[in-house]
């Protein structure tokens, strides 16, 4: 059986990749609807997805830009597999990145309307459709992971679907019905660490004080993070999409503090999870290698593991963290769009919180080796202890 895992493992992740990829295309997005009396639908607005078939026409308009006539063929909603004109509005001057150069044969994502049988004019393009290429990519990553890790591989790509499953059904439904984001962020946390862990290692001493550790490490951040939001007056309103969300009446009731939180605990997952399974595992061998060690030498020797983990961990922290706040910084250091001093620049409430992600984070993947040295010690102890009662039983 085996053998044939592996070829099978990688045909559920083509087919997988194959229905997603189709399903991204013809899935629409309702946007308004109106209703008559009965119940029926008169009018709606909704997000589909299109391939444009032709430019049909140019039309230059005073102000300057350019309004692209398009032959778009939906391909979902409720007028799918029908043929509109779309308009595409190009802007020659001001923000011409932002502009959706589509050509015919490209898939856009389309915001149209309607009343009852009749498609209004008010058609739109409204972006380019990306997602289909990422479920391209992910499957791909998938086949890789599995064809490199092997059996391994496919235990790893299991944990990343259940993780993403975890997070779409338990994380963001909490969430979205008001409960704390921070309680319910640890929890989905504490449900990857436990799945991932038990799934890729197996069910044993190392796996338990992996998960303890890490479950132990994202708490105390927490508790860091929690503490420097109510001195540094943090609102979680820090980043302009925020503030778009908070106009919206359908977001009044989420807690932005809690989401940021939410966000920096989610950040330090990863990187704790790998420092606690890596020690954990140090003490395993090192156990089966030498069972006459006692057990505070034991917690030595995975402390010293953790060590060298920490060097390479914490750099990885700050440097991922930077990374992905690399337009933030160019933002505000050295330009003449947002022109602060060295002493405002560590005031600015984004920038702060970014500082606070990185801080936060490293303070937990440090107290998450020494949790996780700790309780494996624990255990190999207990585990001594009721190999030595049977020896005398």
């Amino acid at each position: 059986m085996k053998r044939w895992l592996m070829p099978l493992s990688l045909l559920g992740v083509f087919f997988f990749s194959h229905w997603l990829y189709t399903m991204t295309k013809v899935q629409s997005a309702t946007i308004v609807e109106q209703y008559d009396e009965n119940g029926n639908v008169i009018g709606f607005s909704e997000y589909v997805k299109g391939r444009v078939v032709a430019i049909t026409d140019v039309v230059e308009e005073p102000n300057g830009n350019q309004a692209y006539l398009l032959e778009i063929e939906l391909l979902g909603g409720r007028f799918r597999g029908k043929r509109a004109l779309f308009r595409n509005y190009i802007h020659p001057t001001g923000f011409p990145m932002l502009n959706i150069n589509a050509d015919v044969g490209d898939i856009v994502l389309c915001r149209v309307a309607g009343t009852g049988e009749v498609l209004s004019t008010r058609t739109l393009v409204q972006d380019y459709s990306r997602d289909g290429f990422i479920v391209a990519l992910l499957g791909f990553l998938f086949a890789v992971v599995i064809l490199v890790g092997r059996e391994t591989g496919i235990r790893a790509v299991v944990t990343m679907v259940i993780n993403g499953l975890l997070i779409y059904f338990v994380l963001l439904p909490m969430v979205h019905r008001g409960h704390s984001p921070v309680w319910a962020v640890v929890l989905t946390c504490a449900l990857i660490s436990i799945q991932s862990r038990l799934i890729v290692a197996g069910f044993g001493r190392k796996t338990y004080a992996a998960i303890l550790g890490t479950i132990g490490g994202v708490v105390i951040a927490g508790l860091v993070i929690l503490y420097a939001q109510q001195y540094l007056h943090f609102t979680g309103l820090e980043k302009a999409n925020a503030v778009e969300l908070v106009q919206s009446q359908s977001a009044a009731y989420l807690d932005f503090a809690g989401l940021m939180i939410g966000g920096m605990l989610i950040g330090l997952l990863g990187v704790a999870n790998d420092a606690a399974i890596e020690v954990a595992s140090a003490m395993e061998e090192v156990n089966e290698a030498n069972p006459n060690l006692s057990i505070p030498q034991l917690i030595v020797s995975g402390m010293n593991v953790g060590t060298d983990i920490l060097g390479t961990m914490t750099n990885t922290i700050v440097f991922v963290y930077f990374g992905m706040r690399l337009l933030i910084v160019l933002g505000v250091v050295g330009t003449d769009i947002i022109p602060v001093t060295t002493m405002e620049l560590f005031s600015l409430g984004v920038v702060a919180a970014e500082l606070v992600r990185i801080i936060a984070g490293t303070f937990g993947l440090v107290l998450t080796i020494p949790l996780t040295a700790a309780i494996s010690g624990l255990f190999h102890w207990y585990a001594r202890r009721r190999a030595l009662a049977r020896a005398y039983a």
